[in-house]
């Protein structure tokens, strides 16, 4: 059934794909959770069109799932005492990938790391730096070369630089940021990765957050602001000086573009209480951001002039698209309808 009901919604794309009058438009695909609710997805990463891993949550338990092309399907990952879930996933290879999360505990939360060999999930200890401790975000370069983001919520909010060198995940310090936390990462080699958040993340005013490795130190570069509250959740590039970061302002989405000398803020349709929290860019004129504004999931996309609203199928009230990935030409967003019982949500796209 499931089957029938992906090549229903391929066909339904491509009709609407030919259409000018709903060009680029996502198709909605049934997921493989063993739950019927109470199942949610954080992050994608596609290798393939027969390739493509999804990670979230599902039952408080870390949730995986994989596409061969047809079906999405539940992948076991060892059961955590007290539970967890996962908020990104990346892969260097079909047989190296790594996903990031958040583990529960006995009146804490601590840094959750797993890594696929090829034929299953295997926990990998982790470093913690207080008591509520997630990490949001992952680059793979090499067997012994990744790196993992995320943020502290107590005693003290800051934020958390994580490195793997092949045999295990250490800490790495980064320039003083007050209340600083870190929501994405994007690695374009050794000596190239960037990470953004925000700073000031529990006070009032919180600002952009760029931080760059420069294969010696994370150094803080200066990002703009666009009103009282500014926050950066997602970041990709296709080249170090085509880069872009996205996220929210006081009001509506924020997106920045980097080229390769300075952050320039860029102009976004104007929806009120929208915001980005991932983006991907899969070519000059053609850079997707995903997101949610009241009750919706919201996609936008832009065109090398501005940005546009990309149309979404109908979902679920309180809907919200938190991952997009793409590889050639395929593209998968995810995230969660009905907020109340949480059903993940798969979204489709074939440039």
């Amino acid at each position: 059934m499931r089957r029938l009901l992906f090549w229903f919604a391929l066909l339904l794309g491509i009709i609407l794909w030919s259409n000018p009058s709903f060009a680029r438009s996502w198709a909605k695909v049934p997921g493989g959770a063993p739950e019927a609710n109470d199942s949610a997805i954080y992050g994608v990463e596609v290798l393939s069109d027969t390739d493509v891993w999804a990670v979230g949550s599902v039952a408080g338990q870390p949730l995986t799932e994989h596409w061969d092309g047809a079906l999405w399907t539940a992948v076991h990952t060892p059961r955590l005492e007290f539970g967890g879930l996962f908020h990104g996933v990346a892969a260097r290879s079909a047989n190296d990938i790594w996903a990031v999360g958040q583990r529960e505990g006995l009146g804490q939360v601590q840094t959750l790391v797993e890594h696929w060999t090829g034929n299953r999930w295997v926990v990998v200890t982790t470093p913690n730096v207080g008591t509520y401790d997630q990490l949001t975000g992952v680059a793979v370069l090499s067997r012994d070369d990744a790196w993992a983001v995320g943020y502290s919520i107590s005693p003290t909010v800051r934020y958390i630089l994580m490195h793997w060198d092949g045999a295990t995940w250490s800490l790495v310090n980064g320039p003083a940021v007050n209340a600083g936390a870190l929501s994405a990462i994007k690695a374009f080699g050794p000596v190239d990765i960037w990470a953004v958040g925000t700073e000031g993340f529990a006070g009032n005013t919180p600002t952009t957050l760029t931080l760059h490795w420069d294969g010696t130190a994370w150094i803080r570069i200066p990002s703009p602001n666009i009103e009282m509250q500014n926050y950066l959740s997602g970041i990709d590039g296709m080249t170090p000086d085509d880069i872009w970061a996205v996220g929210r302002s006081t009001t509506s989405t924020l997106a920045m573009h980097w080229d390769g000398a300075a952050w320039t803020l860029v102009p976004t349709p104007v929806i009120a209480g929208g915001q980005f929290f991932a983006v991907k860019v899969i070519g000059p004129t053609f850079v997707c951001a995903v997101g949610t504004f009241p009750g919706q999931p919201l996609s936008e996309r832009w065109d090398g002039t501005q940005w546009r609203t990309i149309p979404v199928p109908p979902t679920d009230p309180s809907s919200i698209l938190w991952a997009i990935s793409a590889r050639h030409g395929t593209v998968w967003a995810a995230g969660y309808e009905n907020f109340s019982d949480l059903d993940e949500l798969f979204l489709t796209l074939t440039p």
